[in-house]
């Protein structure tokens, strides 16, 4: 039974799905719990829960999808990786979380050379309030040979465990052959090197915590740019001002026109009460906010 699997998965007389669902078969005659959470993984596809294979984590591009002054839609490269920084990498990483079959179909559907996940709204607004008001989505992107790479790797791993498991269990294909706790002790062994041996966990925070991380990285640089304004002798009570308009003021064109009153309504206070501000490097320090 596992000789002629070998030799199919081998020599591509079946496809990868029909190898994972034939060592179903396998998994349970030795009665080894994690050959058979794989196979039903990779057959099913890894949930947000699951621990993520580190061959199923791809590195990836990112792109903005903006409107050109014309009205135009276009995709330009965008660069995320100061933002990058506080996620550890992550941001760059793209969980590969379908199954097997799905993977296996849309290669053989698709002609095209690029894939792409479009990241959540709620962080698409975040990155528009702090960086670009023109852009209208942001999409990270795979090549479809990366696929492939996931299902020569998930063959391997397959391949060299029938073979080990082959030669530890010349049994196996006796009908009336029952698993002894010896026998379970050496499939565990061989199930955890050649399977689970190069696992790495995935958490790509691309909603909530990333959107919080974001808008505390702008938080930051507000306080930072706050703390420069009070070496410039403005006020305590024009700070407060300010920061007040930089967090509650959600349109960036309305946050530029409110910042500038704020700088103008400043300088004024300032002439009449006599206190000397450095408008020039004020009005520079405050650019970083819109």
């Amino acid at each position: 039974m596992i000789k002629q699997l070998i030799k199919d998965l081998t020599y591509d007389q079946i496809d990868l799905t029909q190898g994972l669902t034939r060592a179903k078969i396998i998994a349970f005659e030795i009665e080894n719990e994690s050959f058979k959470k794989w196979i039903s993984t990779e057959l099913n596809g890894y949930t947000n829960d699951d621990k993520l294979p580190g061959y199923r984590i791809l590195p990836c591009d990112i792109f903005a999808v903006i409107v050109d002054p014309f009205g135009q839609k276009r995709m330009i490269p965008y660069d995320l990786t100061n933002l990058d920084k506080d996620l550890n990498g992550k941001l760059y990483k793209m969980d590969a979380r379908q199954s097997i079959p799905v993977i296996e179909q849309g290669l053989k559907s698709n002609g095209e050379q690029y894939g792409y996940e479009e990241l959540p709204m709620n962080l698409v607004a975040s990155l528009r309030d702090n960086d670009n008001d023109r852009i209208i989505g942001v999409r990270r992107r795979i090549q479809f040979s990366q696929a492939k790479h996931i299902l020569n790797i998930t063959k391997q791993k397959l391949i060299d465990t029938l073979l080990e498991l082959d030669k530890a269990f010349p049994d196996l294909k006796n009908d009336d052959y029952r698993p002894t706790k010896e026998d379970k002790e050496t499939a565990k062994t061989i199930i955890n090197n050649n399977i689970y041996g190069d696992n790495a966990s995935s958490t790509i925070g691309v909603s909530d915590n990333l959107t919080q991380n974001i808008n505390n990285i702008y938080n930051q640089k507000v306080e930072q740019i706050l703390s420069d304004l009070r070496q410039l002798n403005v006020p305590e009570e024009d700070l407060s001002d300010l920061k007040d308009i930089t967090i509650n003021e959600k349109d960036k064109s309305k946050l530029g026109k409110n910042i500038m009153s704020w700088v103008g309504k400043m300088t004024t206070k300032a002439v009449e009460k006599g206190i000397d501000v450095q408008i020039p490097i004020i009005l520079e320090k405050v650019q970083d906010l819109i």
